[in-house]
Protein backbone atom coordinates (compact mmCIF):
# COMPACT_ATOMS: atom_id res chain seq x y z
CA UNK A 1 0.00 0.00 0.00
CA UNK A 2 1.33 3.25 -0.90
CA UNK A 3 2.44 5.62 2.08
CA UNK A 4 -0.39 8.29 0.65
CA UNK A 5 -3.09 5.51 0.67
CA UNK A 6 -1.97 4.55 4.50
CA UNK A 7 -2.41 7.98 5.56
CA UNK A 8 -5.43 8.34 4.36
CA UNK A 9 -6.71 5.53 6.05
CA UNK A 10 -5.34 6.03 9.04
CA UNK A 11 -6.99 9.33 9.35
CA UNK A 12 -10.17 7.93 8.72
CA UNK A 13 -9.64 5.43 11.00
CA UNK A 14 -8.69 7.97 13.60
CA UNK A 15 -11.49 10.78 13.37
CA UNK A 16 -14.03 8.38 15.46
CA UNK A 17 -12.27 7.41 18.30
CA UNK A 18 -10.64 10.22 18.80
CA UNK A 19 -14.46 11.71 19.24
CA UNK A 20 -14.69 9.02 21.84
CA UNK A 21 -12.15 10.36 23.96
CA UNK A 22 -13.63 13.85 23.51
CA UNK A 23 -16.58 12.20 25.04
CA UNK A 24 -14.08 10.76 28.15
CA UNK A 25 -12.96 14.27 28.51
CA UNK A 26 -16.29 15.45 29.34
CA UNK A 27 -17.50 12.60 31.40
CA UNK A 28 -15.36 12.97 33.99
CA UNK A 29 -18.52 12.68 37.01
CA UNK A 30 -16.54 12.44 39.95
CA UNK A 31 -16.82 15.65 41.34
CA UNK A 32 -20.87 15.14 40.71
CA UNK A 33 -21.56 14.70 44.31
CA UNK A 34 -19.97 12.99 47.36
CA UNK A 35 -20.72 9.98 46.59
CA UNK A 36 -18.31 10.02 43.65
CA UNK A 37 -15.72 11.89 45.35
CA UNK A 38 -15.55 8.96 48.10
CA UNK A 39 -15.11 6.58 45.44
CA UNK A 40 -11.19 6.76 45.29
CA UNK A 41 -10.02 4.33 43.36
CA UNK A 42 -12.92 5.05 40.74
CA UNK A 43 -11.79 8.94 41.38
CA UNK A 44 -7.97 8.67 40.64
CA UNK A 45 -8.78 6.12 37.80
CA UNK A 46 -11.86 8.51 36.17
CA UNK A 47 -9.25 11.68 36.33
CA UNK A 48 -6.05 9.79 34.67
CA UNK A 49 -8.19 8.68 31.78
CA UNK A 50 -10.20 11.84 31.55
CA UNK A 51 -7.93 14.32 32.35
CA UNK A 52 -4.18 13.03 31.11
CA UNK A 53 -4.95 9.87 28.42
CA UNK A 54 -8.39 11.23 26.68
CA UNK A 55 -6.93 15.01 26.08
CA UNK A 56 -4.27 13.55 23.68
CA UNK A 57 -7.43 14.04 21.10
CA UNK A 58 -7.05 17.25 21.12
CA UNK A 59 -3.42 17.75 19.63
CA UNK A 60 -4.36 14.86 17.09
CA UNK A 61 -7.10 17.01 15.67
CA UNK A 62 -4.79 19.98 15.47
CA UNK A 63 -2.13 17.96 13.59
CA UNK A 64 -4.21 16.39 11.52
CA UNK A 65 -5.64 19.96 10.68
CA UNK A 66 -2.73 21.44 10.18
CA UNK A 67 -1.44 18.72 8.13
CA UNK A 68 -4.56 18.76 5.78
CA UNK A 69 -4.41 22.77 5.31
CA UNK A 70 -1.00 22.74 3.92
CA UNK A 71 -0.79 19.17 2.65
CA UNK A 72 -0.15 20.46 -0.73
CA UNK A 73 3.44 22.44 0.06
CA UNK A 74 1.92 25.16 -1.89
CA UNK A 75 0.97 28.47 -0.65
CA UNK A 76 -0.17 31.92 -1.50
CA UNK A 77 -2.26 34.97 -0.71
CA UNK A 78 -4.43 33.17 -3.57
CA UNK A 79 -4.53 29.86 -2.21
CA UNK A 80 -4.84 30.90 1.39
CA UNK A 81 -7.72 32.97 0.39
CA UNK A 82 -9.71 29.86 -1.48
CA UNK A 83 -8.88 27.28 1.70
CA UNK A 84 -10.62 30.10 4.00
CA UNK A 85 -13.87 30.25 1.83
CA UNK A 86 -13.85 26.12 1.75
CA UNK A 87 -13.71 26.78 5.63
CA UNK A 88 -16.57 28.81 5.83
CA UNK A 89 -18.78 26.28 5.01
CA UNK A 90 -16.97 23.34 6.80
CA UNK A 91 -16.27 25.32 10.30
CA UNK A 92 -17.66 28.55 10.51
CA UNK A 93 -21.11 27.82 9.34
CA UNK A 94 -21.62 24.89 12.07
CA UNK A 95 -20.17 26.79 14.24
CA UNK A 96 -22.50 29.41 14.40
CA UNK A 97 -25.30 27.33 14.05
CA UNK A 98 -24.88 24.92 16.60
CA UNK A 99 -24.25 28.04 18.92
CA UNK A 100 -27.13 29.21 18.02
CA UNK A 101 -29.30 26.06 18.61
CA UNK A 102 -27.69 25.85 22.18
CA UNK A 103 -28.47 29.31 23.09
CA UNK A 104 -32.12 28.59 22.03
CA UNK A 105 -32.18 25.53 23.72
CA UNK A 106 -30.64 27.54 26.56
CA UNK A 107 -32.98 29.99 26.77
CA UNK A 108 -36.05 27.66 26.24
CA UNK A 109 -35.07 26.22 29.39
CA UNK A 110 -34.38 29.05 31.38
CA UNK A 111 -37.95 30.45 30.39
CA UNK A 112 -39.18 27.64 32.65
CA UNK A 113 -36.44 27.24 35.18
CA UNK A 114 -35.84 31.22 36.09
CA UNK A 115 -31.92 30.02 34.92
CA UNK A 116 -30.46 29.76 32.02
CA UNK A 117 -27.65 26.24 31.75
CA UNK A 118 -23.96 26.60 30.83
CA UNK A 119 -24.33 30.57 31.16
CA UNK A 120 -25.15 30.70 34.65
CA UNK A 121 -26.89 33.22 34.99
CA UNK A 122 -31.13 34.40 35.82
CA UNK A 123 -32.92 34.22 32.90
CA UNK A 124 -35.06 38.12 33.43
CA UNK A 125 -31.01 39.30 33.72
CA UNK A 126 -30.18 38.18 30.09
CA UNK A 127 -29.50 40.55 27.26
CA UNK A 128 -29.16 40.32 24.06
CA UNK A 129 -25.34 41.62 24.41
CA UNK A 130 -25.00 38.54 26.85
CA UNK A 131 -26.22 36.48 23.97
CA UNK A 132 -23.52 37.61 21.52
CA UNK A 133 -21.06 37.02 24.22
CA UNK A 134 -21.97 33.43 24.31
CA UNK A 135 -21.01 32.73 20.44
CA UNK A 136 -17.90 33.66 21.59
CA UNK A 137 -16.70 33.77 25.02
CA UNK A 138 -19.43 32.53 27.50
CA UNK A 139 -17.07 33.92 30.88
CA UNK A 140 -17.33 37.21 28.86
CA UNK A 141 -20.98 37.31 30.67
CA UNK A 142 -21.02 39.31 33.94
CA UNK A 143 -21.89 36.47 36.97
CA UNK A 144 -21.85 33.85 34.53
CA UNK A 145 -19.65 31.05 33.60
CA UNK A 146 -15.81 31.05 34.52
CA UNK A 147 -15.11 29.16 31.23
CA UNK A 148 -13.96 30.46 28.50
CA UNK A 149 -15.85 28.66 25.86
CA UNK A 150 -18.90 29.38 23.85
CA UNK A 151 -22.40 28.32 24.64
CA UNK A 152 -21.65 25.05 22.83
CA UNK A 153 -18.90 24.38 24.94
CA UNK A 154 -16.88 21.78 23.04
CA UNK A 155 -16.85 24.32 19.89
CA UNK A 156 -14.32 26.35 21.89
CA UNK A 157 -12.22 23.52 19.11
CA UNK A 158 -13.22 24.73 16.27
CA UNK A 159 -13.37 28.60 17.39
CA UNK A 160 -9.70 28.40 18.26
CA UNK A 161 -8.96 26.55 14.62
CA UNK A 162 -10.52 29.29 13.11
CA UNK A 163 -8.51 31.62 14.34
CA UNK A 164 -5.08 29.66 13.86
CA UNK A 165 -6.33 29.06 9.77
CA UNK A 166 -7.28 33.12 9.44
CA UNK A 167 -3.50 33.66 11.10
CA UNK A 168 -2.19 30.60 8.66
CA UNK A 169 0.24 32.91 6.66
CA UNK A 170 2.14 33.67 10.32
CA UNK A 171 2.10 29.61 10.39
CA UNK A 172 3.10 29.00 7.17
CA UNK A 173 6.34 31.54 7.52
CA UNK A 174 7.08 30.41 10.91
CA UNK A 175 7.40 26.82 9.61
CA UNK A 176 9.68 28.01 6.66
CA UNK A 177 11.83 29.81 8.86
CA UNK A 178 11.87 26.86 11.44
CA UNK A 179 13.21 24.40 8.44
CA UNK A 180 15.75 26.86 7.35
CA UNK A 181 17.67 27.21 10.91
CA UNK A 182 17.64 23.49 11.56
CA UNK A 183 18.38 22.44 7.78
CA UNK A 184 19.22 18.92 7.45
CA UNK A 185 20.71 18.68 11.12
CA UNK A 186 18.44 16.59 12.85
CA UNK A 187 20.08 17.49 16.43
CA UNK A 188 19.42 20.90 15.68
CA UNK A 189 15.97 20.63 14.75
CA UNK A 190 15.37 18.67 17.77
CA UNK A 191 16.80 21.60 20.00
CA UNK A 192 14.80 23.86 18.50
CA UNK A 193 11.52 22.02 18.93
CA UNK A 194 11.68 21.51 22.58
CA UNK A 195 13.06 25.27 22.56
CA UNK A 196 9.31 25.87 20.76
CA UNK A 197 7.47 23.42 23.11
CA UNK A 198 8.99 25.33 26.28
CA UNK A 199 8.29 28.68 24.68
CA UNK A 200 4.61 27.78 24.58
CA UNK A 201 4.38 27.64 28.03
CA UNK A 202 4.98 31.36 28.20
CA UNK A 203 1.58 31.73 25.60
CA UNK A 204 -0.93 34.77 26.35
CA UNK A 205 -3.96 34.16 27.85
CA UNK A 206 -5.72 34.93 24.91
CA UNK A 207 -9.14 33.35 24.48
CA UNK A 208 -9.25 32.15 20.26
CA UNK A 209 -5.31 31.96 20.91
CA UNK A 210 -4.65 28.31 22.30
CA UNK A 211 -1.54 27.82 22.77
CA UNK A 212 -1.85 23.75 22.48
CA UNK A 213 -3.90 24.80 18.70
CA UNK A 214 -0.78 26.69 17.30
CA UNK A 215 2.08 24.48 18.27
CA UNK A 216 -0.02 21.55 16.93
CA UNK A 217 -1.15 22.82 13.85
CA UNK A 218 2.27 23.69 12.74
CA UNK A 219 3.16 20.74 14.03
CA UNK A 220 1.14 19.07 11.07
CA UNK A 221 1.72 21.86 8.98
CA UNK A 222 5.51 21.08 9.14
CA UNK A 223 5.07 17.38 7.52
CA UNK A 224 2.39 19.63 5.02
CA UNK A 225 4.55 21.97 3.86
CA UNK A 226 7.31 19.92 3.30
CA UNK A 227 5.52 17.56 1.85
CA UNK A 228 6.04 14.43 3.66
CA UNK A 229 3.67 11.92 5.34
CA UNK A 230 3.82 12.02 8.95
CA UNK A 231 3.49 8.19 9.14
CA UNK A 232 6.60 7.35 6.96
CA UNK A 233 8.41 9.90 9.36
CA UNK A 234 6.91 8.42 12.96
CA UNK A 235 6.37 4.86 11.86
CA UNK A 236 10.44 4.09 13.03
CA UNK A 237 9.75 5.88 16.60
CA UNK A 238 6.93 3.83 17.60
CA UNK A 239 9.05 1.68 20.63
CA UNK A 240 11.46 4.93 20.92
CA UNK A 241 8.63 7.26 21.47
CA UNK A 242 6.50 4.61 23.79
CA UNK A 243 9.66 4.61 26.22
CA UNK A 244 10.41 7.72 26.22
CA UNK A 245 6.65 8.66 26.90
CA UNK A 246 6.71 6.31 30.06
CA UNK A 247 9.34 8.29 31.13
CA UNK A 248 7.95 11.30 30.61
CA UNK A 249 4.97 10.45 32.40
CA UNK A 250 7.54 9.24 35.34
CA UNK A 251 8.94 12.60 35.22
CA UNK A 252 6.10 15.05 35.63
CA UNK A 253 5.27 13.40 39.27
CA UNK A 254 8.23 14.78 40.11
CA UNK A 255 8.40 18.03 37.97
CA UNK A 256 4.59 18.89 36.80
CA UNK A 257 5.08 21.47 34.45
CA UNK A 258 3.55 22.90 31.09
CA UNK A 259 6.68 21.94 29.07
CA UNK A 260 6.55 18.24 30.31
CA UNK A 261 2.70 18.38 30.05
CA UNK A 262 3.17 19.77 25.91
CA UNK A 263 6.56 17.24 25.31
CA UNK A 264 3.57 14.58 26.60
CA UNK A 265 1.33 15.06 24.01
CA UNK A 266 4.04 15.53 21.57
CA UNK A 267 5.92 12.14 22.15
CA UNK A 268 2.36 10.31 22.57
CA UNK A 269 0.55 11.46 19.38
CA UNK A 270 3.83 10.31 17.61
CA UNK A 271 3.63 7.11 19.35
CA UNK A 272 -0.17 7.30 18.47
CA UNK A 273 0.21 7.94 15.09
CA UNK A 274 3.29 5.25 14.92
CA UNK A 275 0.97 2.43 16.60
CA UNK A 276 -1.92 3.04 14.42
CA UNK A 277 -0.06 3.09 11.32
CA UNK A 278 1.13 -0.36 12.43
CA UNK A 279 -2.51 -1.57 13.08
CA UNK A 280 -3.86 -0.13 10.09
CA UNK A 281 -1.39 -1.64 7.64
CA UNK A 282 -1.53 -4.79 9.19
CA UNK A 283 -5.17 -4.69 8.71
CA UNK A 284 -6.03 -5.26 12.51
CA UNK A 285 -8.06 -1.91 12.25
CA UNK A 286 -9.59 -0.69 9.21
CA UNK A 287 -12.56 1.22 8.49
CA UNK A 288 -14.98 -1.01 5.92
CA UNK A 289 -18.08 1.53 6.79
CA UNK A 290 -17.65 4.93 7.06
CA UNK A 291 -20.59 5.12 8.97
CA UNK A 292 -18.58 6.31 12.05
CA UNK A 293 -16.26 7.86 10.45
CA UNK A 294 -18.99 10.28 8.85
CA UNK A 295 -21.14 10.32 12.31
CA UNK A 296 -18.05 11.86 14.11
CA UNK A 297 -18.83 15.42 13.96
CA UNK A 298 -22.29 14.88 14.53
CA UNK A 299 -22.07 13.11 17.89
CA UNK A 300 -19.04 15.73 18.66
CA UNK A 301 -21.29 18.72 18.00
CA UNK A 302 -24.98 17.62 19.49
CA UNK A 303 -23.53 15.31 22.40
CA UNK A 304 -23.43 18.18 25.20
CA UNK A 305 -27.24 18.45 24.86
CA UNK A 306 -27.18 14.60 25.98
CA UNK A 307 -24.51 15.39 28.33
CA UNK A 308 -26.87 17.59 30.59
CA UNK A 309 -29.16 15.60 30.78
CA UNK A 310 -26.71 12.91 32.14
CA UNK A 311 -25.11 14.56 34.53
CA UNK A 312 -28.63 15.77 36.12
CA UNK A 313 -30.03 12.30 36.52
CA UNK A 314 -26.78 11.25 38.03
CA UNK A 315 -25.99 14.65 39.63
CA UNK A 316 -29.81 14.64 41.70
CA UNK A 317 -28.78 10.81 42.93
CA UNK A 318 -30.94 9.60 40.58
CA UNK A 319 -28.51 6.76 39.42
CA UNK A 320 -25.83 5.77 42.89
CA UNK A 321 -22.29 4.75 42.17
CA UNK A 322 -22.78 2.43 45.44
CA UNK A 323 -19.39 0.74 44.86
CA UNK A 324 -16.62 1.09 42.57
CA UNK A 325 -17.01 -0.97 39.63
CA UNK A 326 -20.20 0.31 39.69
CA UNK A 327 -18.88 3.61 39.26
CA UNK A 328 -16.77 2.46 36.17
CA UNK A 329 -19.74 0.94 34.66
CA UNK A 330 -22.12 4.47 34.53
CA UNK A 331 -18.77 5.82 33.63
CA UNK A 332 -18.03 3.96 30.28
CA UNK A 333 -21.97 3.46 29.73
CA UNK A 334 -22.45 7.21 29.51
CA UNK A 335 -20.03 7.59 26.49
CA UNK A 336 -21.73 4.77 25.19
CA UNK A 337 -25.43 5.77 25.37
CA UNK A 338 -24.45 9.27 23.96
CA UNK A 339 -22.33 7.70 21.22
CA UNK A 340 -24.93 5.18 20.43
CA UNK A 341 -27.94 7.76 20.45
CA UNK A 342 -25.76 9.94 18.37
CA UNK A 343 -25.38 7.34 15.86
CA UNK A 344 -29.18 6.52 15.73
CA UNK A 345 -29.89 10.73 15.72
CA UNK A 346 -27.56 11.00 12.71
CA UNK A 347 -29.21 8.23 11.09
CA UNK A 348 -32.69 9.40 11.54
CA UNK A 349 -31.86 13.11 10.28
CA UNK A 350 -29.76 11.80 7.61
CA UNK A 351 -32.48 10.05 6.08
CA UNK A 352 -35.58 12.88 7.01
CA UNK A 353 -33.87 15.76 6.97
CA UNK A 354 -30.86 15.57 4.34
CA UNK A 355 -30.05 18.93 3.42
CA UNK A 356 -30.45 20.16 7.68
CA UNK A 357 -28.16 17.53 8.54
CA UNK A 358 -25.63 18.51 5.46
CA UNK A 359 -25.81 22.35 6.74
CA UNK A 360 -25.20 21.62 10.27
CA UNK A 361 -21.84 18.94 9.31
CA UNK A 362 -20.56 21.50 7.57
CA UNK A 363 -21.04 19.81 3.96
CA UNK A 364 -19.88 16.28 5.58
CA UNK A 365 -21.42 13.52 4.50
Amino acid sequence: MRPTDLQSKVIAFLRFPLIVLVLFIHCNFTTLSEEWASLPFTTKFINLFSQRIAPIAIPFFYFISGYLFFKTGQFSMDIWLKKLMRRVQSLLVPYILWNLLYLLLCIIIGLFSGKVPILGIPFDKMTFMDGLKALWNISLIDGGSAMKAPIAVQFWFIRDLIVVMVCAPIVYFAVRWFTILSGRRPLVRYILFLVVIFAFGYWPDITGFDPQCWLFFAYGAYYGIRKKEFIVAMLPYALPAFILLAAVIGLEQWWPCEFIYRLEYVIGLVFGMSFTTIMVRAGSWYVQDMTLSNASFFIFSYHYMILGFVVLVLGHGYIMPHNWWLALIIYIAAVAIIVLFGLFLYWLMRTRLPFTTYILMGGRR
